[in-house]
C-alpha cells in the first residue's frame, strides 16, 4: 500500500493529528469522557483551515455552509474550563453568580453562545 499517495488516507491522518492536537490542550481536569463532544469543533475549525478542491481560494467550509462569521458564533480552545453564569432565578441571592463547566464547541445557532458542559446538570 501507498498510503501517502491515497487521499482519503491523508485526509484521515491530518484530521486525525488535527483532533490529537486539540485534545493535547484541553484543560488538565477536563473529563476525558467527553472527547466526543469535542468532534464538531474539530471538524468546524479543520473546513476553516483547508481549502475546497474545487475552488482553492475558499475554505471548505465557505464552500458547504456560507462564510463563517467569528464575530456572530466566536470560537475558544476546545475543553478550556469556564465560568457559566446562573440565572437570577436559579440560585439564592447570595449563592455563586456563576458555575464551573467545560467549553465543547460553538453554538452554531445562537448568537455569540457557546456549549458548555456542566457537570451538576
Amino acid at each position: 500500500h501507498v498510503h501517502h499517495r491515497n487521499a482519503a488516507e491523508r485526509a484521515i491522518r491530518t484530521y486525525k493529528n488535527h483532533f490529537i492536537a486539540g485534545l493535547c490542550s484541553v484543560d488538565m481536569d477536563f473529563p476525558l469522557h467527553l472527547w466526543n463532544r469535542l468532534l464538531p469543533q474539530a471538524e468546524l475549525t479543520l473546513s476553516l483551515l483547508r481549502g475546497f478542491r474545487l475552488n482553492p481560494k475558499l475554505s471548505a467550509w465557505a464552500q458547504l455552509y456560507g462564510q463563517y462569521d467569528f464575530n456572530a458564533t466566536p470560537i475558544a480552545p476546545p475543553g478550556i474550563r469556564v465560568l457559566a453564569h446562573t440565572k437570577t432565578t436559579k440560585r439564592d441571592s447570595w449563592a455563586a453568580h456563576a458555575v464551573d463547566g467545560w467549553y465543547v464547541g460553538p453554538a452554531l445557532n445562537s448568537y455569540r453562545c457557546y456549549q458548555i458542559w456542566i457537570q451538576e446538570t
